[in-house]
């Protein structure tokens, strides 16, 4: 073999899986075991110390119940399928099939740290749509590219089949997890015309963070309903009963409870909400206030919960440009919200009903979800958004240029505000390495 030849195979191995360059250096010397019977998926195949790319296995492994998931010995992360996941601690029964997912409703991928207490969760009842989830089953949930108007999306039963919305275990561990997700947005009454395709992937390291890239592309690219600008709507998943004061911090002034803050990764600007007992929403900052943190070259958003701080954090190098950026307050509609206040739906995680809003009452026996934040790519920032969301949604050139990039985020979960936003900056500062899932490895 040529010297040449030599050095052009070598540089289409290193290339290989998504572009894990920087892992040979991890730790991690044979997969972990997760097949039924706590063995490797097939005789001394698995991932090696310093390769990179998918696994190397000839048979997949069976996937585990929670329980033995439990009992398992987890080497530094590992991404786990299970077959009796159900999001939010819920124990009531999904079944029958449909209105649930079909097949096997609490089928998950799941990931777990050695070290950390959390787990990142893809469960096919919340149509895959990923997780980080604490021990006391709260989770923060980034959503998806939702078509335009919400004329096709996930929350609905078409979006729970397995056809439209599935994920693969590209890398199960144990220096590094790769999961990829595949989903097509649907419309809830008919789902033989999708409208978008999106594909995103996420790399976890021993450290307890999770890298995400995210794309897509459209499948109806002459209709507005095609395309999407707000791949980040900030939800959260809370248990069946439990309330504002259960899952947030109270504030001692005021009585109310913090529930959301954007804080600005290159300055010390920062903008908070916090709902009452009764819902009633009262923030620290100002639409002007939020608005320049959106333009901020950086940015994390932030629940800080009493369990944890989770939080995402994304900015210019992370694909997402300044002079685009719009994070929106749906407490308050003069942020460019929708003025939800603090409302609370049933719709999801748990497919019991074929909608895509269904208003939470107390006594429902399904976990709920809530969402203070979103994310926004526009040219114009959003004022009234009644007048102009739809406006900015039939703005093919800006429809055309969000399908055609690429974008990265970071997710996980902190103890104080002020560690996240210095996390926030050492990410973002590594320019265009951004891009690298190792980008996040020694975080």
């Amino acid at each position: 073999m040529t010297m040449l030849r030599r050095k052009f195979l070598e540089g289409v191995a290193a290339s290989a899986g998504l572009g894990l360059g920087g892992l040979q250096g991890l730790k991690g010397a044979s997969p972990v075991a997760h097949g039924r019977n706590g063995g490797a998926s097939s005789a001394d195949a698995g991932p090696r110390d310093g390769e990179v790319g998918p696994d190397p296995i000839f048979e997949k492994p069976s996937p585990i119940t929670m329980a033995e998931l439990a009992r398992k010995a987890i080497q530094g992360v590992a991404a786990v399928e299970v077959s009796d996941y159900a999001p939010g601690h819920y124990q009531g029964d999904l079944s029958p099939s449909p209105p649930h997912a079909d097949m096997n409703p609490k089928k998950a991928i799941v990931v777990v740290w050695e070290n950390f207490p959390q787990r990142f969760v893809f469960s096919h009842e919340a149509s895959y749509d990923p997780i980080l989830e604490l021990p006391n089953g709260v989770a923060l949930c980034n959503q998806f590219f939702e078509g335009n108007d919400g004329w096709a999306e996930l929350f609905n039963s078409n979006g729970r089949k397995e056809r439209n919305s599935f994920v693969d275990i590209i890398r199960s561990g144990p220096g590094h997890v790769w999961v990829r997700w595949n989903y097509f947005c649907v419309n809830k009454d008919d789902d033989s015309h999708p409208a978008i395709r999106g594909t995103e992937d996420y790399v976890a390291y021993t450290r307890g963070l999770v890298w995400r890239r995210l794309t897509y592309a459209s499948l109806m690219p002459d209709r507005f309903e095609g395309y999407s600008w707000q791949p980040i709507d900030y939800f959260a998943i809370a248990p069946t009963g439990t309330t504002w004061k259960d899952l947030f911090p109270r504030d001692e002034t005021h009585g109310d409870y913090h529930v959301a803050s954007t804080l600005d990764a290159y300055s010390d600007r920062r903008y908070d909400i916090f709902w009452d007992d009764d819902g009633k929403p009262r923030r620290v900052g100002d639409k002007d206030l939020l608005l320049s943190i959106s333009h901020s070259p950086g940015f994390a958003m932030v629940m800080p919960l009493k369990a944890g701080h989770l939080f995402t954090v994304l900015g210019n190098a992370s694909g997402f440009p300044s002079e685009k950026s719009q994070i929106v307050d749906h407490s308050f509609d003069d942020t460019g919200g929708w003025g939800w206040r603090s409302a609370r739906w049933d719709h999801w995680p748990i497919g019991w009903l074929n909608s895509q809003a269904n208003d939470y009452k107390p006594g429902s026996p399904y976990p709920y979800h809530f969402g203070p934040l979103s994310h926004y790519i526009v040219n114009k920032p959003i004022q009234d958004v009644k007048r102009d969301f739809p406006i900015e949604a039939r703005d093919m050139e800006l429809n055309r240029w969000t399908e055609r990039h690429v974008y990265y985020t970071l997710m996980g979960v902190g103890h104080d505000l002020e560690s996240i936003r210095k996390l926030a900056r050492k990410w973002l500062d590594k320019g265009n390495d951004c891009a690298r899932p190792s980008s996040i490895a020694d975080l």
